[in-house]
């Protein structure tokens, strides 16, 4: 219903200006910000400025429709229309990455009423979309508080990161925060561009109080450092409770530091794919690790009946993040190859230094993406269990095969 509404209004925005799609972008907070200034730079380059406009507010609407048709709409479809801008600068690469950035003007419903306000409230701050030139060019594009929250991860990395590593976290971080708003039948970021907070609130899947502080937070013209500490907030985490036979262990994901590794997990947990899982490897005063064998019952002797399950793709190896390998960690599983975890993860029973990125024994690292927030003594329990070696396993397989029952999200 929210998206073929804002197709519909978007529809109407074109046949009244009477031009294309393209290069159409629209300003918003906690509403649409009108008489916000637009600029467009070369992404790592947000000095040299290629393309300025400003947002329409209604007066402007006011000026193109007049005063009668402006007053034939309801106060929620003004709302929609305040905020269209149109910008579309000369050599635009497609292919390049571009920051665009939104600063002053006045939220038109900064109370998120739905509705075009009658006391709109002045914006101190700026904030920031990062999109492809050909992204610009498909037009119909946010910058939004969502979109600023993701610049803001991805910003003390960008001099590090290749536009195709800037992607991919983009793509990742967006499975995160929201639904397949433009019903395309996947998430990728190109869902935050499309997320309109007055049209789409019902896909967002994060916490609306903390996208709002945000936008309030840029209305307020707080300092960066605030404003990144807000944008952590709305990438949020996710609490994940791992069942076993002995006992519950919760977990909480670390999204704004691991957000490929975090997404791929979350994926894996929604599918099901953890339930009914053989803890395979346990060393106590070391780790536990699960992801790789599935229990399939018992035979008439009582014997574990098992398979091992086919995983999805590696991802990126996230290690570089900042996040240790301490007690309670949880980290992925991988070979030699640092770019090769898929479903694999350990819960880290002690600190293991030597499993951090620098380190000198592993320079590449093993990615941490969740903590322990409750349950290390089961933990515990499971590292102290004898173990055996188990053909197609392998070594350090507890004996009396400890079951992870299930892993469901909180």
């Amino acid at each position: 219903m929210y998206l073929s509404l804002a197709r519909l209004l978007q529809l109407t925005v074109v046949a009244s200006l009477g031009l294309l799609l393209t290069a159409c972008f629209h300003i918003q907070l906690n509403g649409s910000v009108g008489g916000g200034t637009l600029t467009i730079a070369p992404l790592r380059s947000p000095d040299n400025v290629i393309g300025t406009a400003v947002s329409r507010t209604p007066q402007d609407w006011i000026n193109h429709w007049g005063q009668e048709k402006f007053d034939s709409h309801d106060a929620f479809t003004n709302l929609v229309f305040v905020g269209i801008t149109i910008l579309k600068p000369e050599d635009l690469d497609p292919n390049a990455l571009y920051l665009v950035t939104a600063s002053g003007g006045q939220d038109y419903d900064p109370d998120v009423d739905l509705g075009l306000s009658d006391s709109p409230v002045a914006v101190q701050g700026s904030w920031h979309t990062i999109a492809s030139g050909q992204r610009i060019l498909d037009g119909n594009l946010k910058v939004s508080s969502l979109t600023e929250a993701l610049y803001r991860q991805m910003e003390a990395r960008l001099d590090e990161w290749s536009d195709d590593e800037v992607k991919e976290r983009l793509n990742a971080s967006a499975e995160l925060v929201v639904g397949d708003v433009d019903e395309s039948g996947q998430v990728d970021y190109d869902d935050v561009l499309r997320w309109n907070r007055t049209l789409d609130g019902a896909f967002y899947l994060g916490n609306l109080p903390a996208l709002k502080a945000l936008s309030d937070a840029i209305t307020a013209g707080q300092p960066a450092s605030m404003i990144t500490d807000k944008a952590r907030n709305v990438l949020g985490k996710q609490r994940v409770s791992l069942e076993f036979d002995v006992g519950t262990v919760v977990v909480k994901t670390l999204n704004w530091e691991a957000p490929i590794t975090v997404a791929n997990f979350l994926s894996y947990v929604r599918s099901g794919f953890y339930d009914q899982m053989l803890v395979h490897r346990a060393i106590d005063d070391f780790m536990i690790q699960m992801g790789l064998v599935e229990v399939l019952g018992t035979d008439d002797n009582g014997l574990v009946q098992w398979q091992t399950k086919t995983p999805g793709a590696p991802i990126v190896n996230e290690s570089s993040n900042g996040l240790a390998n301490i007690r309670g960690s949880l980290s992925m599983a991988r070979t030699s190859d640092p770019d090769s975890a898929t479903a694999q993860f350990f819960i880290n029973q002690v600190n293991n230094a030597f499993l951090n990125h620098g380190s000198s024994g592993n320079p590449d690292g093993y990615a941490v993406f969740a903590r322990v927030v409750s349950g290390m003594p089961v933990v515990d329990e499971i590292a102290a269990e004898p173990t055996t070696s188990v053909q197609g396993i392998g070594n350090d397989v507890p004996a009396r095969g400890v079951l992870l029952k299930s892993v469901s999200l909180l």
